[in-house]
């Protein structure tokens, strides 16, 4: 009996066709009637059905956005199955030419069998290269001319002045027509953020007060970060302008940049909708952006932070920023999240830097007391113990499933059991197992790690001490960082406003081993 998987996709004109059905009364889920038909399929020729995956087409058109996918093609490229049933060919993919090479590799060197209800394809035969590539080219030529349509009906909206985005603007709301129109509860905020922007305020300032009035972002957020406020600052929907089409976004590598067009592409529909503010403040407030101060950047592009990377907010894990005011005989760090204004003090940065190499050499002085004890540990260590017994008793557990799951394909075949009933059984004992192979897997991972620690720790500190020497012996900032980053994975820091002294604040040391 050979082992499947069976993939279920929904195509756009699978919605559209669902669409049109509905307006006639014939309510219908095509995804359903497609499961239907593989699991006949599956019952005629006496497949195993390892798993049902099933994938929207929302969920994207490159294999890059579709996790279901994904997972697809790492199950086939481990040889768990002997074939994949899907309605048709290309609802496996109809992407671009690397991501139609990534499904013919995986399945043609894994040889797994591609079987749909009216045709077979086998990655071993000789017919496999030229049915393949013909399918996917004639799939790729009905994506491009899908899409062309669904741009041109998306150019269409924004050319009649509708909101075409998956929400609407903060301080709209949307019709059902997808017209705008003001939402009172926060189109004020939108106008009170033009206006302070027009009276010298910076988008810092503006977002710690918009968080003091306890207003959440346009996220839901309790936070705002200045680059929210100037997305709201740079935005003519609020003066009843609908400008489509400004960028794009081209695959490179695999991944999506936005491409910038020219302003004779972009679609743009004066007075679509209620405007919040008027054209007046709004070009003033874009002639305040700029002309805003913008401060110089170094030109040398030499290292000067020696935490670069290392050092984070204990509060809320952004990377503490270092600076070097030119009046100043030392430089300071300081978190720069707006969310921790009040909440974390800034520090002289020499002091930070001698706390944390005085906290590595702390480790040293101590593991060197502790290291009769440490030994003792090694030799008793009841954690690992603890962890070995689970780990065992979690595999026997999983033979017992795996032979409660071959219990079930012989009830199957018996005819004891359905189709469905078998899958409904057959899904539960496959989601116990997965399962527990996860468990499994962590225990075995987390086991792995003490046995490592116990065995590199006394390699470790020797390192620790040799990096804090060649720290104090050096002068290049980039050589120092790289030998704080080969002993340390972070350093957390701390000093809220009781904390009055220079000295006074927490450094918690989070080493790699």
């Amino acid at each position: 009996m050979r082992n499947i998987f069976i993939y279920l996709r929904k195509s756009r004109k699978d919605i559209e066709e669902e669409k049109k059905a509905a307006e006639i009364g014939d309510m219908y889920d095509t995804l359903e009637r497609h499961r239907r038909q593989l699991l006949d399929l599956a019952k005629r020729n006496n497949f195993t059905i390892l798993d049902i995956l099933n994938e929207d087409v929302v969920s994207g058109e490159y294999i890059s956005e579709r996790p279901v996918m994904q997972r697809l093609l790492r199950e086939v490229e481990s040889r768990r199955v002997n074939a994949v049933l899907v309605m048709d060919l290309d609802r496996l993919g109809r992407g671009d030419m690397s991501d139609q090479g990534a499904i013919d590799r995986t399945f043609r060197l894994s040889g797994t069998k591609i079987i749909t209800p009216s045709e077979v394809y086998d990655p071993e035969s000789e017919s496999w290269e030229l049915v393949f590539g013909i399918k996917s080219l004639f799939a790729r030529e009905e994506l491009k001319t899908t899409n062309k349509r669904l741009m041109r009906g998306r150019r269409q909206s924004a050319t009649e002045g509708r909101h075409i985005a998956n929400r609407p603007p903060f301080g709209y709301k949307r019709d059902k027509h997808l017209k705008l129109y003001p939402d009172p509860d926060t189109a004020w905020i939108v106008k009170k953020i033009f206006e302070l922007t027009l009276n010298g305020w910076g988008r810092k300032r503006i977002a710690i007060e918009l968080q003091k009035l306890g207003i959440k972002s346009p996220m839901g957020k309790d936070s705002w970060g200045t680059a929210t406020i100037r997305q709201i600052l740079t935005n003519e929907v609020y003066i009843g302008k609908i400008v489509w089409g400004k960028q794009k976004n081209v695959k490179i590598d695999g991944k999506y940049v936005p491409k910038k067009l020219p302003q004779e592409k972009w679609v743009v529909n004066e007075n679509s909708h209620e405007a919040i503010i008027s054209e007046d403040l709004f070009e003033n407030v874009q002639d305040v952006i700029k002309h805003r101060y913008n401060p110089s950047v170094p030109q040398d592009n030499e290292l000067k932070n020696t935490l670069a990377g290392l050092l984070k907010c204990s509060i809320c894990g952004m990377t503490m920023k270092y600076t070097k005011p030119p009046k100043r005989p030392n430089a300071y760090i300081h978190c720069q999240n707006v969310a921790c204004q009040g909440k974390q003090r800034s520090a002289t940065f020499p002091l930070v830097e001698e706390r944390i190499l005085e906290g590595l050499e702390q480790i040293v002085d101590d593991f060197k007391l502790n290291e009769d004890m440490f030994e003792k540990k090694k030799e008793s260590n009841s954690l690992i113990f603890l962890k070995e017994k689970a780990i065992n008793n979690k595999k026997q557990e999983l033979k017992n499933l795996t032979t409660q799951k071959d219990n079930l394909h012989d009830l199957l075949e018996q005819g004891i059991y359905t189709v469905e009933t078998f899958l409904d059984r057959q899904k539960s004992v496959g989601e116990r197992i997965r399962k527990l192979e996860n468990e499994l897997s962590l225990l075995e991972e987390d086991l792995q790690k003490e046995i490592e620690q116990i065995k590199n720790y006394t390699e470790y500190v020797p390192a620790i001490k040799a990096a804090i020497e060649a720290y104090r012996k050096t002068e290049n900032a980039t050589k120092k960082n790289r030998l704080l980053k080969s002993i340390l994975e972070k350093a957390t820091f701390y000093r809220d406003e009781t904390h009055k002294r220079q000295d006074e604040f927490v450094i918690q040391l989070y080493l790699k081993y």
